[in-house]
């Protein structure tokens, strides 16, 4: 993320007053099999895809391989049988919610330290926008720690919000479970009704990506979370 605002100080300095994107191409991690198709690789495309949300320089970015191509390909397909990776349902679910506007979210969560990253780096990684139309906002929540959920107090501000809501979670049993032809859905997306509201608690489990779709009530205001 670091890296992102880099670029974008220096293309400031190089051409003031032009808006310059970005489009990130082929990204995609590169692990042996199957930590290739794990949750972990989930894990580190959801909050990747947080990062370019969060990146006003990004404009778009592309995962590659769609199909086959290597063992990254988010769709593996045999002659006779195909499954989906979890980067493929990361991209999925977040294509599915891309807001039009990104809002301001200020996130307080336990942290961890590492060695590539630094220090203090959030296990709780997330990104809200809003519709086009205002009516629904979306909060995308990566849960990085791998042997503990976080209960999570939301306060939207400045909006007023409907009582329920839909959350659609992707997870696997472990952090290393992997999706394969002989276990085509050890990670899935599982959706349910969550109770909402301007203020609301949820729990987001452990190594988990999740989307919650608020539902607007007054969709002329100008939240953040």
């Amino acid at each position: 993320e670091r890296f992102y605002k880099q670029v974008g100080d220096v293309i400031r300095e190089l051409e003031p007053g032009r808006t310059i994107k970005l489009a990130i191409n082929e990204w995609n991690t590169a692990l042996p099999l199957p930590r290739q198709h794990s949750m972990e690789s989930a894990l580190y495309a959801a909050r990747l895809m947080n990062v370019f949300e969060r990146s006003d320089i990004v404009a778009m970015s592309a995962v590659s391989d769609m199909v086959n191509g290597w063992s990254g390909g988010v769709i593996q397909a045999s002659h006779d049988n195909v499954f989906v990776t979890p980067t493929y349902l990361v991209n999925r679910l977040y294509n599915l919610h891309l807001g039009a506007k990104r809002l301001t979210a200020r996130v307080t969560s336990p942290a961890f330290d590492t060695t590539k990253e630094g220090k203090g780096v959030p296990y709780l990684d997330v990104v809200v926008s809003r519709s086009a139309d205002g009516q629904h906002i979306f909060i995308k929540a990566v849960n990085t720690n791998g042997q503990k959920s976080l209960r999570t107090a939301v306060h939207a501000g400045g909006v007023q919000v409907a009582s329920s809501a839909v959350m659609e979670t992707i997870n696997g049993d472990s952090m290393t479970a992997a999706n394969s032809f002989a276990t085509p859905t050890a990670i899935s997306m599982q959706q349910k009704t969550i109770k909402t509201g301007s203020d609301f608690a949820v729990v987001f489990p452990q190594h988990s990506i999740s989307v919650i779709t608020l539902n607007v009530l007054s969709p002329t205001a100008g939240p953040g979370l």
